[in-house]
């Protein structure tokens, strides 16, 4: 049996040496500890800690023989949540699932002592196969799966959903790495390019990899996303000699895989068909003459249309760059100035014109671009309040939480943000009016609401009892 440790080697992040490494470390057998098979078990405990996992065991889970593994990282710590969209391909292939309930969107050397615990515990309870190690995630939960599986050498393949690399350049994978990289992105995703680059980035070390795109914005995929993921790791474990060759998986991914290129051929999607059909002749070569397909290939991109579409991604590749390094460069002036705007006439002037030009446009391509870079610049906003630089500051938290309820007036959770910053101010009207903001945009969880710390000062007041009548307690 096998554990894994974070220890003994030095890694600079910012200036400050962390000491961080995943070692090997015998546990003896597995712990004989019995848990339902086919069910999410939300609260398993960590072994030495107050921390907890969620777990899910296949049906046809047998404690007694070595079982592949996927740790999944949720940026919110919501394990039943991470779990659910993988349970479909656990059954298919028999993995082990875990999700941490305390490893979150942050610094990542806390989520490391996290995960180091975790580790521990979970390869001390089950007997699992050291071959078959994957880790998921998403969002931040995506970057540090990307983490571990650098910093480790020790993970077979990475499902990352919706989000790349950690900017820290000791976390990026190298030439020094041989995982196998599957990447999960919707279209409308704010994180849409990014990920795109990670391919190109991965393939220039030789790193397997795969990006599939789908037509969510920023979320968890669906389950059937997942499973294609884990169809085309299982290829690789073929590829490694790891497992043995299933037929049927592999005629059936084909399968699929083709009438997802046909569909967009006949959906004159001629650059997206290409780049499905390319996809098969990477990953089927070696078990079926692909001569077909490659000349199918050929003879589209012959095709005006092929180039038109090449033509037009790029535009609106560059154009979406441009347009969010203007927001950004705004956003960062201002919240380092000493004084943040109290009108924000630049932003309405702008966030006006990107809704005209780019959100109303009937042209499809500019308006998932307009999308992602509305939730790119409401993404901004509240994750800099929460930064270790802000996270302390109620004014500066106010002007990022101003700019979120600016670009997304319709999500309750911006308004509910600030008025929690006015809770702080101590600025009473505010703070109800912005709670009564977020309650008719569809905030309805009175205990979220009356467990907020910041408004436990107004939980007597008459007007704040009022505006809570008639909401739910969970």
């Amino acid at each position: 049996m096998v554990g894994y440790i974070f220890r003994n080697i030095t890694v600079f992040r910012q200036g400050i040496m962390v000491l961080l490494a995943l070692a090997m470390t015998s546990f003896g057998f597995a712990q004989n500890l019995s848990f339902e098979t086919g069910i999410i078990i939300d609260s398993v405990a960590v072994i030495n800690s107050t921390d907890t996992f969620t777990l899910y065991l296949p049906k046809n889970f047998d404690k007694d023989k070595p079982a592949s593994v996927v740790f999944i990282f949720e940026p919110a710590a919501r394990g039943t949540i991470g779990i659910a969209p993988f349970i479909e391909a656990s059954q298919k292939f028999g993995h082990i699932l875990i999700c941490s309930n305390n490893s979150r969107n942050g610094l990542f050397e806390k989520n490391f002592t996290i995960i180091d615990r975790l580790f521990n515990t979970v390869f001390e309870r089950f007997t699992i196969d050291e071959n078959l190690i994957y880790t998921a995630g998403f969002s931040g939960g995506s970057r540090l799966a990307t983490t571990v599986a650098v910093l480790t050498k020790q993970i077979q393949g990475i499902v990352a959903c919706g989000a790349g690399f950690s900017q820290n350049t000791s976390h990026i994978p190298s030439i020094n790495d041989s995982f196998s990289y599957v990447g999960l992105v919707g279209n409308s995703d704010m994180n849409y390019q990014e990920m795109q680059g990670v391919k190109e980035w991965l393939d220039t070390f030789g790193i397997e990899n795969e990006i599939f795109t789908n037509e969510d914005d920023h979320r968890w995929p669906s389950s059937d996303q997942i499973l294609k993921a884990f169809n085309w790791l299982e290829l690789q474990a073929y590829k490694r000699n790891i497992k043995p060759k299933d037929d049927l998986i592999i005629s059936t991914f084909y399968t699929e895989l083709y009438e997802e290129g046909k569909k967009l051929e006949s959906d004159s999607e001629i650059e997206l068909a290409v780049w499905e059909y390319d996809r098969m002749v990477r990953n089927f070569s070696a078990y079926y003459n692909l001569d077909t397909i490659k000349t199918k290939i050929s003879n589209l991109k012959k095709d005006k249309k092929y180039s038109s579409d090449s033509k037009k991604r790029e535009g609106v590749k560059k154009e979406e760059a441009k347009l969010r390094k203007v927001f950004v460069e705004r956003f960062n002036k201002e919240i380092s100035g000493l004084k943040t705007p109290e009108e924000f006439n630049w932003w309405h002037k702008e966030l006006e014109n990107l809704q005209k030009k780019y959100l109303l446009s009937e042209d499809e391509q500019f308006r998932k671009m307009g999308y992602r870079i509305g939730y790119a610049i409401y993404a901004m906003g509240v994750e800099t309040a929460e930064s270790q630089f802000y996270k302390n500051n109620a004014k500066k938290r106010l002007y990022c939480h101003t700019i979120a309820s600016l670009v997304a007036p319709d999500r309750p959770y911006a308004f509910y943000l600030l008025a929690k910053d006015y809770a702080i101010l101590n600025n009473k009207d505010k703070t109800l009016e912005n709670l009564s903001l977020a309650i008719s945009k569809g905030l309805t969880d009175k205990a979220y609401i009356t467990n907020t710390t910041a408004f436990l000062k107004y939980k007597d007041s008459v007007e704040f009892i009022r505006l809570l009548e008639g909401l739910n307690n969970d």
